[in-house]
């Protein structure tokens, strides 16, 4: 009996890798944490992408939906933020079990920054931004999935 559970302990521990690695499923509609807007990761050609599926009316500005004013590019400015793609380049991390964005834009600041996400439980997503290169200068949010 004893031998049988070694080797059922075994087996299970030789199989864990296998599973370990594969990637998390990130899609859905995520709402950001001020309540302001909805952001949809959906996988599209085999990439994920995040883009602002929504913004909450409390958000206007004179009964308009907010453009992007805070960008450093005079240019798009004037771009409303609803269906602007905000998260794009994901690739997903193996050995720390997330997925690394290359560019994640943040319109209140007009900034592009790089990151990661992560799940916190089925309707939880960790949202990670930081200076490219120095990921000890950022911030972290938590999103809550939308039904």
């Amino acid at each position: 009996m004893k031998a049988m559970n070694f080797v059922i302990v075994m087996l299970l521990f030789w199989l864990h890798p296998l599973q370990a690695g594969e990637p998390i499923d990130i899609g859905g509609k995520w709402l950001t944490p001020k309540g302001i807007s909805i952001v949809q990761i959906k996988l599209i050609n085999g990439q994920y992408r995040g883009e602002i599926l929504s913004i909450h009316p409390k958000a206007f500005v004179n009964g308009e939906a907010p453009k992007d004013f805070h960008n450093s590019d005079p240019a798009l400015r004037s771009r409303k933020l609803e269906g602007l793609i905000i998260m794009s380049g994901f690739s997903y991390n193996e050995k720390k079990e997330r997925w690394e964005i290359h560019q994640i834009y943040e319109p209140e600041r007009g900034k592009y920054f790089e990151g990661y996400v992560t799940l916190d439980g089925p309707d939880k997503l960790r949202v990670r931004g930081h200076v490219p290169g120095k990921k000890w200068l950022g911030s972290t949010e938590v999103w809550k999935r939308v039904k």
